[in-house]
């Protein structure tokens, strides 16, 4: 989609040289407090906004090519959905090849000793600089593979995340370096001493043979430069010109942060980083740890992805009821794995998964945009999930088999919601390209992705343009292409519209259309596919 998308629109590429900038930080209370209740309040009052809510009207993402993707940049590769990606490629990640050495000498440079997940920040006897995260103490393998397998399919999907290996290492080579500070009992920042590492050492999960697993979390190159919101542009970047919440891979992200059970998608868990060798910022998500069935130090809580973690509605609601209205996810919450927490798919829903706050991005989310994200879930074959879920290293085959059977299944929901409420018709392609004659053929992704049948679907189409003859709701059976008009007539530049739907026989209706633009091409014979919109 990028060649048609710089074509088209002209956007330039932002990655482009700039001056360094300075770090910011966000105050994590203060952003929580904005998004859940001064954003809601303001909104509320924001009567053009609802007005386009109300009549489907949200303002569609900026960066959209017209083919509704989006062009590789400093925020996002297309990978997996534009080319399957092997089952190497799926395991490796975003990995380069350079793993932990777990013998010689770890020193410990920076420590988190406070909350219930500790972790210390190493550099390793190459001179590599790692964020090492331990498992708690009653959940053995729960964060580590949580955060390894989504680290992975997050990559797959398109976005910037760090390079996160499975580590197990004896203690021993631990060593506490020159100048490491921690924060004492009343705040106060004090020398770090081998009790503290003892300390931090005793709360933690161990192997049978005293060894640890843990993640490590290879330092990001360049320079450190805080979150990115999800909304707005960020001053210092004169390549951040589209705000965040008209962007479409912020926006569609709602949908696989949601198949992957990533409630935590506040700022705190990305980060900017400045790109020193191309001078440029690079936006990455982080902190994986609390995703699929794992909170970090506990089994996902079952209201996780029902509600946002302090929700005014549902709190009105329980107020309004007197708490009688018992919620479906109140009677559940039964953990069959230990190693994978609470994850399960009966009770998802993709379109109305909530996270820990509100999202700026997410809220504003269009069809489209979660169509664009749907079709990267749906792209993922159950081979390549199997090779992300291997990567977890879980010691029990029968915990990988359950987390593997649930992120199917809830891909299926999101497939089977997405690709029912706007005709999946896509990869449109031109055949037989002459005057006289000429094909358009297209994949039906919902039958690709094995959740239709072809003998269970019908198609009809529209053609409406200048100088031709209307055709209206002409029935093609199940056939996957469309006779199109002879192009001898048609002057550069002239286009028509081809609206095309489905029906499947189970649902009974026809389903939202998908519009194709179809025109004659600026040099030689021929037509050429011009762009598709799906509202």
């Amino acid at each position: 989609g990028g060649s048609h998308f710089q074509k088209y629109h002209g956007i330039p590429d932002d990655r482009q040289p700039i001056p360094e900038p300075d770090p910011v930080e966000i105050n994590i209370a203060a952003d929580f407090v904005d998004q859940t209740f001064a954003n809601q309040l303001g909104q509320s009052f924001d009567f053009s906004r609802q007005l386009r809510n109300i009549f489907g009207k949200k303002k569609r993402a900026y960066n959209a090519d017209p083919f509704g993707e989006v062009p590789n940049s400093s925020w996002f590769t297309n990978r997996n959905a534009n080319r399957k990606m092997t089952l190497a490629e799926i395991a490796r990640g975003p990995d380069q090849g350079e793993e932990p050495i777990t013998t010689g000498t770890w020193e410990i440079i920076r420590a988190k000793v406070e909350g219930v997940t500790p972790g210390v920040h190493i550099r390793d006897d190459r001179g590599i600089e790692w964020v090492i995260k331990f498992e708690p103490l009653d959940s053995p393998e729960l964060n580590t593979g949580a955060e390894v397998v989504s680290t992975k399919l997050f990559y797959a999907a398109g976005y910037n995340v760090p390079e996160n290996y499975i580590v197990e290492f004896d203690p021993k080579i631990l060593k506490i370096g020159t100048d490491v500070t921690i924060k004492g009992d009343k705040g106060i920042k004090r020398q770090m001493t081998q009790e503290d590492l003892d300390d931090i050492l005793n709360r933690i999960q161990k192997l049978p043979d005293g060894r640890i697993r843990a993640v490590a979390s290879k330092y990001l190159p360049g320079k450190l430069l805080g979150p990115f919101r999800y909304e707005g542009t960020r001053q210092d970047d004169p390549n951040d010109f589209i705000p965040h919440e008209y962007r479409r891979e912020l926006r569609g992200l709602r949908i696989i942060a949601g198949w992957l059970n990533h409630y935590d998608t506040k700022a705190n868990n990305s980060l900017d980083i400045f790109v020193e060798n191309g001078r440029y910022i690079r936006h990455y998500l982080i902190d994986f740890g609390s995703t699929l069935g794992s909170q970090g130090n506990e089994p996902m809580p079952p209201e996780i992805g029902h509600e946002n973690s302090l929700d005014p509605h549902q709190i009105l609601a329980n107020t309004v009821t007197l708490g009688l209205h018992v919620r479906g996810w109140e009677k559940s919450g039964e953990v069959l794995y230990p190693s994978v927490g609470y994850f399960e798919s009966g009770l998802f829903k993709t379109e109305k998964y909530q996270f820990i706050a509100p999202n700026p991005a997410f809220e504003l989310m269009t069809d489209e945009d979660a169509f664009w994200g749907a079709k990267i879930v749906m792209s993922f074959t159950d081979e390549q999930l199997k090779a992300a879920v291997d990567q977890g290293r879980y010691s029990d085959p029968e915990a990988a088999a359950y987390l593997l059977k649930v992120i199917k299944e809830r891909r299926g929901i999101v497939g089977k919601y997405w690709f029912n409420k706007m005709t999946p018709a896509d990869r449109f392609e031109i055949r037989n390209n002459t005057d006289e004659e000429s094909e358009l053929h297209f994949t039906d992704l919902a039958i690709e992705a094995g959740i239709a049948t072809s003998e269970k679907t019908r198609y009809r189409y529209s053609l409406k343009g200048k100088g031709f003859a209307n055709r209206i709701n002409v029935d093609m059976a199940n056939k996957t292409y469309v006779k199109l008009p002879a192009a001898e007539d048609m002057a550069s530049g002239d286009f028509y519209v081809i609206e095309l739907q489905a029906l499947r026989s189970d649902l009974g209706k026809w389903i939202r259309p998908v519009r194709v633009y179809v025109g004659k091409g600026e040099s030689g014979p021929g037509l050429n596919v011009l762009g598709i919109s799906r509202e």
